[in-house]
């Protein structure tokens, strides 16, 4: 073949794929599309308790008894012209950590007092009892410390876990968690001066944990928030940035990947909870499964952005008032721990 008619053809083939990829309207064609319904009062939705039954009563143990359902998530068929909606996941929220009892602070701040006057202690006399002196002037130290002072209202462990169950099928079964980092956000917000989030997302058969952290900007307004994802059939890294806008009537965010939109996040204005369409371009993130389940699970973290932002601000205060009121759960320091300490 001559080496024009090679050239043509190449041409041609670019052409094709071009107009196959990008409709006539110029506008990018929509290859995954997910709505993720947010409720606004999870415990008085008509279809809760319902669904809080099937899924206690499951194999599943990732829904305990400290859960509560607050969504769903439904896929559009964007190949089929009738383009119907299938509802195809519930979320459920750990209550016992975001929204603690009284029970639980009074737990936490004993066990806080109990590690406070042992430091106290051995302040004192590293090893060995106390003499009747040595405790009367620890009793006086403790009296006036301010972390024996302390009461349920000033011991913070809020901390924001949400879990994804796939529903199709005859099984409720677990497919992914995002999880709040309270340790991360602390020092990446001493560190600028702001309150900035951090999340650890897992998902069901993936060997790597995916975090995303709000970076630091000049001005704090909009947020962005960026990621790495490592796709495992193409055995390549996507970086991603997700960032919202700075004119929207709802919360909405562009999806960019290694400079380039590949997908938007619609937030919904006029919605009782944190409503958001996920719209992708790119046609293998729109066909992998646990990337949208990833975006799915940002997507409802939306809605608890405000509260955590609060939570950072009270947190940062404390540490530099030296009031430690932080309490680190114990879920988190498993994200911490080194995954290859046996192995040195």
């Amino acid at each position: 073949m001559p080496e024009q008619v090679v050239e043509q053809t190449k041409k041609t083939a670019k052409q094709r794929i071009g107009k196959s990829s990008k409709p006539a309207t110029g506008k990018p064609k929509v290859l995954a599309h997910r709505y993720v319904d947010m409720w606004g009062v999870p415990g008085i939705h008509p279809t809760n308790v319902d669904i809080i039954q099937k899924l206690r009563s499951a194999e599943d143990r990732q829904f305990g008894a400290n859960m509560d359902t607050c969504g769903t998530s439904s896929d559009r068929d964007t190949k089929a012209k009738t383009k119907e909606w299938e509802k195809t996941h519930l979320i459920g929220v750990r209550t016992d950590i975001w929204k603690p009892s009284e029970r639980d602070c009074k737990r936490a701040l004993s066990s806080i007092k109990r590690s406070r006057r042992e430091q106290v202690r051995r302040e004192i006399k590293k090893i060995g009892q106390l003499n009747s002196d040595q405790k009367l002037y620890l009793d006086s130290e403790l009296n006036s410390d301010e972390t024996m002072n302390m009461n349920t209202t000033d011991v913070d462990k809020h901390r924001l876990i949400l879990k994804l169950f796939r529903t199709t099928g005859q099984n409720i079964r677990w497919v992914g968690s995002i999880e709040e980092m309270t340790t991360r956000e602390i020092h990446n917000s001493l560190g600028s001066k702001k309150p900035l989030l951090s999340f650890a997302v897992n998902l069901a058969n993936y060997d790597y944990i995916t975090t995303i952290n709000q970076n630091h900007r000049t001005f704090r307004i909009p947020a962005v928030y960026t990621f790495s994802y490592f796709d495992e059939k193409l055995k390549r890294m996507w970086y991603v940035e997700i960032k919202r806008k700075w004119v929207s009537l709802g919360a909405d965010f562009t999806v960019e990947a290694q400079g380039k939109q590949i997908g938007f996040i619609d937030g919904k204005l006029l919605s009782i909870g944190s409503d958001s369409h996920i719209y992708i371009y790119e046609p293998t993130l729109a066909a992998d499964r646990r990337f949208m389940d990833l975006l799915t699970l940002f997507a409802a973290s939306f809605g608890y952005h405000r509260k955590i932002r609060k939570h950072v601000k009270r947190r940062m205060k404390a540490l530099e008032s030296q009031q430690l009121c932080h309490l680190i759960e114990d879920g988190e320091f498993k994200l911490l721990r080194n995954p290859r300490h046996r192995t040195y």
